[in-house]
């Protein structure tokens, strides 16, 4: 876990909440019970920061508030954007032109055959050969 995460963790728990824990205690703890020269720390090592924090947010070392604390508040929460709703795009019945069909194909249902793939005769712009054209 990072540093980054170890503070998600404690805001996400309701533990940091800017009054009585701050964002800078959380960092100083997490540099405490980190390895030196370490970037994260592993769960043991979380599980002594425990202690610590119910004496950060409680002023004692009654690790059973803080895990009641935890537990009440410990799923992670998500602050992505949702999306608004938009007409054009999610009412189908208002789709025009080739969309409303579909959309476009590339192969407008014609097999490829080896006669179709061998043939030299003159093509449109899109690629598409005149004699196997439905266009004609």
């Amino acid at each position: 876990m990072t540093g980054a995460k170890f503070f998600k963790f404690a805001r996400d728990c309701k533990i940091a909440d800017s009054k009585k824990v701050t964002r800078t205690d959380i960092d100083m703890l997490f540099t405490k019970i980190k390895a030196k020269g370490s970037r994260t720390i592993n769960f043991p090592t979380f599980l002594k920061a425990i202690p610590e924090l119910a004496k950060m947010k409680f002023g004692s070392a009654s690790e059973d508030e803080l895990v009641n604390l935890i537990l009440k508040n410990g799923s992670s929460k998500s602050s992505g954007t949702k999306a608004k709703a938009t007409r054009f795009h999610d009412d189908k019945s208002l789709y025009t032109g080739v969309y409303k069909n579909g959309g476009p194909s590339a192969m407008d249902g014609h097999k490829i055959t080896l006669s179709k793939m061998t043939d030299r005769s003159g093509h449109n712009v899109r690629g598409v050969n005149y004699k196997f054209s439905h266009n004609k």
